[in-house]
């Protein structure tokens, strides 16, 4: 991976929720990430003012740029309706200068180093296939949103992850998406922008109803089929969901999708690796500092099996608290 082409890592940070999740997930990266991939956070422009220092702290201690989303002071332009999900779909848009972008979803954790690049293959979009068809739609529903498009509904089909492992149309999980930004001769992809160009379409046109913060999956495999080059199914590793399959220590886990913090804190490895990164970086009070700041949101209790653990290593090692590293304190 070392030589690999240039690849950006990018998320959301947008509310406190999801900035505490951006505290877990920016030192994993960190960790894992090698020269040529670099990690990108974007940001609500009507929100930056509104970003807690810790979060600031941690962003910047972990190599993370942040970036605003172009747009996005006040109302839920270009969305007819607010659309959350949809901030997702505003970054991918954004220029970056690399070869291979990659979103991750916030509430995920880098557990492994990752090549991109391979994964990614001779694809231009990739993306795990859904674990379960929750609101994902009826056939009929399906072809008509090919329709909609102007699309002969696909013969493909894929079979989801979990629960009775029913086939369906290609829907995947939006939580990992890796795209190609640019050709081998370095012409500009623009799938980015054909992915918002065609989620504004679709929630614009759609007639059926539809589970609207779904609007990012609906429209992945149907941007694949419109740029005639369906998307990939990345293997489970990749977005692995350890809310539905636990541990399944059998199956690689390159990139967790924890969903909710107390599922983080109720796995054995994941839960606490993700705290040891935290103190790595910022230094042995990092947990409570973390917890000060997202006290709401970091379910406490279900934390503190995994601080208490961390206290007894670093008492055993003779480990004193040591300050936050910050920008005033290195």
């Amino acid at each position: 991976m070392a030589n690999g082409r240039k690849t950006e890592i990018f998320f959301i940070v947008d509310g406190a929720r999801l900035e505490a999740q951006a505290c877990l997930l920016a030192p994993s990266l960190k960790q894992h990430l090698a020269a040529h991939q670099r990690t990108v956070a974007y940001v609500r422009e009507d929100y930056r003012a509104a970003l807690d220092p810790l979060t600031l702290d941690i962003l910047m201690a972990s190599d993370v740029e942040l970036r605003d989303i172009p747009g996005t002071n006040g109302g839920h332009a270009p969305w007819a309706a607010p659309y959350p999900h949809g901030n997702k779909i505003l970054a991918a848009a954004c220029p970056r200068d690399c070869d291979i972008s990659v979103f991750l979803d916030t509430d995920t954790i880098l557990a492994a180093p990752v090549d991109f690049e391979a994964e990614l293959g001779e694809a231009h979009i990739a993306a795990c296939v859904s674990d379960y068809a929750a609101s994902v739609g009826s056939d009929a529903d399906w072809a008509a949103f090919y329709e909609t498009f102007g699309l002969e509904p696909t013969t493909d089909r894929v079979r989801y992850n979990g629960g009775r492992r029913i086939v369906s149309y290609p829907y995947f999980n939006a939580g990992v998406v890796v795209f190609r930004e640019r050709t081998d001769d370095g012409h500009p992809t623009q799938i980015g922008s054909d992915w918002l160009a065609a989620a504004i379409y679709f929630e614009r046109e759609v007639q059926r109803d539809y589970a609207r913060s779904n609007i990012d999956q609906f429209t992945l495999p149907i941007l694949g089929y419109l740029r005639g080059a369906p998307v990939k199914a990345l293997s489970q590793h990749m977005n692995f969901n350890i809310q539905g399959f636990g541990d399944a220590d059998a199956i690689r886990q390159k990139i967790v999708h924890y969903h909710r913090l107390g599922v983080l804190w109720a796995h054995r490895t994941h839960g606490r690796q993700a705290l040891e990164r935290l103190v790595e970086l910022h230094g042995t009070d990092a947990p409570e500092a973390f917890l000060d700041a997202f006290g709401a949101h970091a379910k406490r209790k279900r934390m503190k099996h995994h601080i208490e653990a961390l206290r007894q290593t670093m008492v055993a090692s003779g480990l004193a608290a040591t300050a936050p590293r910050t920008a005033a304190n290195p």
